[in-house]
């Protein structure tokens, strides 16, 4: 190699030397800054092992304190074992973290030396230098997480020492309440022994009742056999619903049982009854009340049918009703009997009635014009009668025999109303009837300028002797234009209703009226009158009227005000 390369390739080395030891002086301040941390770090650990020895001092107290609370826990009462323990585990988790300290301290002397090893190494290795710093700033962030950890242990501690208080506290509270438990466990076990007692009372009393129910069972059995042999039994619901019959039911109403389970008794209502009768049962065994009576039912085949019944309302442990028990016994026979024993009675008081009328009208309209007869013919035997005198006695004669032979026809034609029933009903239109009237007293409805309404929508017809309810109508219709108020435009109104299985006749006028007070007696008397010196009459026509009512089957009542007019009311039963 000549010279100048040899010179050349010199001062390439000496570049590279010079480039080699600046290199070096980095590293070399690099280790002094390391030598400080490694000091600063020194000291930590220094007062790092100062604080671990002062805890330990601390953890030995809080050890004895342990040994203390345990001694005292075990000596208050076996219940404290549960707190004991979790005193064990918690000084198991300071022990546990004790170790833990110990193994970072031991982390932390080897890491020193780990140090050591490295300034040697960085001498030789400048690039194992940034691994260690960074080894450095990880372990320094380690120990800022184990002195929080510290910080936290330390808490941990004296919250653990308040829980042992209160561990403490609520042992003492434990145990006040076991021997609370212990006193009431002894009561609950007399009251056990005496529940016991009371066991076997009510066994013995259950078996009692068990027989006696047996008994009563048998007994209601042999009731509801008797009952259903002898009686119509029939059950609703608190609504009237029927729930059960027995066969006498089915055999009066010829309804099948599903025809009537499921259904009301308006199923077997003849319509006889008034609402308010309804009405006054019903409030009756509402109330809880028995309730007795008669009912006239309607059976499938439309025959009617009398039973006395009983109803007895079934009460709830609430006391309200839920079923009702009907007991109905057949009275039909005994009814039509009793019927028949009241028409009976009212016909032999109507003809008591009516033999004091005609014993009154033999008495009086008949004996009257006989006696004024037998005294003038008595005159005229005598001598000597002047000719005017003949002449007065014969027309007087002529006048008595005329007025006998008025009250014979009058009688008889009485007796023709009430004896010969035989003519054959049929149906009678009521409007056909009143406009045939009107027609034929036309004239003198024109002349007493009178005004005759009707209505018969509700009832425009009934079966029966059209012969009579023509006198009837024609005789109440002509008695309103007879005694009407002179001064007051006469009004009649003729209407019909439908009511409870009746036929009702209203004919209303607003004539002169009659003052029932002093006349109620004799409104329907035979030769009564009212109002003689209004109106020409004999007092029949009422008579008349009522006992035409009365033979069809009907019956007629009166309302009046003098003044104000009158009412008749009649009524026909279907």
């Amino acid at each position: 190699m000549d010279k100048k390369s040899m010179t050349s390739y010199l001062i390439a080395i000496k570049k590279k030397v010079a480039l080699q030891k600046q290199e070096l002086i980095i590293p070399k301040k690099e280790l002094v800054f390391q030598n400080k941390e490694k000091k600063n770090r020194a000291n930590e650990l220094i007062i790092a092992n100062k604080e671990l020895a002062f805890q330990n001092k601390e953890r030995n107290k809080r050890a004895s304190e342990l040994i203390i609370a345990k001694k005292e826990l075990v000596f208050q009462n076996k219940e404290k074992k549960n707190r004991a323990n979790e005193l064990i585990i918690a000084n198991k988790e300071l022990a546990f973290q004790n170790e833990e300290k110990e193994k970072r301290a031991d982390e932390l002397i080897i890491a020193n030396k780990e140090l050591a090893f490295q300034n040697e190494e960085k001498e030789k290795r400048a690039d194992e230098l940034i691994i260690a710093n960074k080894e450095l700033a990880f372990q320094n962030k380690e120990k800022e997480k184990r002195a929080d950890e510290l910080i936290i242990a330390n808490k941990e501690l004296a919250f653990q020492n308040k829980e042992k208080e209160k561990r403490a506290n609520e042992l003492i509270i434990a145990n006040k309440e076991l021997a609370f438990q212990n006193e009431e466990k002894e009561k609950r076990a007399n009251e056990l022994i005496i529940a016991n007692k009371e066991l076997i009372f009510q066994f013995e009393e259950k078996k009692k009742r068990a027989n006696k129910l047996i008994i009563a069972n048998r007994e209601l059995s042999d009731y509801k056999y008797a009952l259903d042999q002898s009686a119509i039994i029939t059950i609703t619901d608190e609504k009237g619903i029927i729930t059960h019959i027995n066969d006498n039911f089915c055999k009066i109403s010829k309804y099948s049982a599903e025809e009537l389970i499921g259904k009301d008794h308006q199923i077997i209502n003849s319509g006889y009854h008034p609402k308010e009768f309804i009405k006054g049962l019903w409030t009756s065994i509402s109330n809880g009340k028995i309730w007795r009576g008669e009912f006239k039912n309607r059976a499938k085949d439309g025959s009617k049918y009398w039973v006395n019944t009983t109803i007895v309302p079934f009460l709830n442990e609430k006391g309200k009703q839920f079923q009702y028990l009907a007991i109905l016994t057949d009275i039909t026979e005994q009814k039509q009997l009793q019927i028949q024993e009241e028409k009976l009675i009212e016909d032999i008081v109507r003809r008591n009635k009516n033999l004091e009328q005609f014993s009154y009208i033999i008495s009086h309209n008949l004996r009257s014009p006989v006696a004024n007869i037998l005294g003038l013919i008595a005159l005229l035997q005598e001598e000597n009668i002047p000719t005017e005198t003949i002449d007065y006695i014969n027309n007087s004669i002529n006048l008595s025999a005329n007025k006998l032979d008025e009250v014979i026809k009058d009688l008889n034609d009485i007796l023709q109303v009430k004896n010969n029933i035989t003519e054959i009903k049929e149906l009678v239109s009521f409007k056909n009837l009143t406009s045939d009237i009107y027609v034929s007293i036309d004239t003198l409805i024109k002349k007493e300028n009178a005004t005759i309404n009707w209505d018969f929508f509700e009832a425009p017809e009934m079966k029966t002797i059209k012969s009579y309810l023509h006198s009837i109508f024609y005789n109440l219709i002509t008695n309103s234009l007879k005694f009407r108020q002179r001064h007051v435009p006469l009004l009649i109104e003729i209407k019909s209703q439908f009511i409870n299985n009746k036929i009702i006749l209203l004919f209303k006028d607003n004539g002169m009226g009659i003052d029932l007070k002093k006349q109620n007696t004799n409104i329907f008397g035979l030769y009564k009158r009212f109002h003689a010196d209004y109106a020409e009459g004999k007092g029949v026509g009422l008579y008349m009227v009522k006992t035409q009512v009365e033979t069809i089957g009907g019956t007629i009542n009166i309302k009046s005000e003098v003044n104000e007019g009158t009412e008749f009311r009649i009524e026909f039963p279907i």
